[in-house]
């Protein structure tokens, strides 16, 4: 009996360690459950609308004026930033009595640049038998949402 009381506390002891080694799990250090989140990718927009005579190699006005000869091809020029690949640019040209002159859309095309982000789309309206002497407006639209607009004289 002797034997049977010292042998308890030394169970007991034995199944205390025991319960602690299970419960206890030394998996090394936490998993970083950080999330990385990146930012949401920049609005479209445009940053420049030119209106001029002609267009460089770039389809940027290199001739810009506002005051055009009833022969003269209207050209304007817009730069966006972070057009993807389906953003769609109107350009809506009008003659001072509000006429609809021209209407156009098209993809924004991207120019290449280093980060890829920036576009340069050209329109541009010509009329062979000249244009009446007056105001024109030219509106433009990325994606439906009105961007700018520039106004121009036809003179003699």
């Amino acid at each position: 009996m002797h034997n049977l009381i010292h042998r308890r506390p030394l169970a007991a002891l034995a199944l205390l360690v025991a319960l602690a080694a299970c419960g206890r799990r030394d998996a090394g250090p936490a998993a970083d459950t950080t999330m990385v989140i990146a930012p949401p990718p920049a609005a479209p927009s445009v940053t420049a609308i030119q209106v001029g005579k002609r267009l460089g190699p770039d389809r940027r006005v290199s001739d810009t004026t506002s005051v055009f000869a009833p022969r003269d091809t209207l050209y304007v020029s817009v730069v966006t930033e972070n057009a993807g690949p389906s953003a769609r640019l109107t350009a809506r040209w009008t003659f001072q009595t509000g006429q609809v002159v021209d209407s156009t859309a098209q993809a924004v095309a991207p120019s290449g640049d280093a980060a890829g982000t920036m576009s340069v789309t050209e329109f541009h309206v010509v009329k062979p038998d000249g244009w009446p002497v007056g105001t024109y407006t030219v509106e433009l639209w990325l994606d439906n949402t009105a961007v700018g607009s520039r106004q121009v004289q036809v003179r003699r």
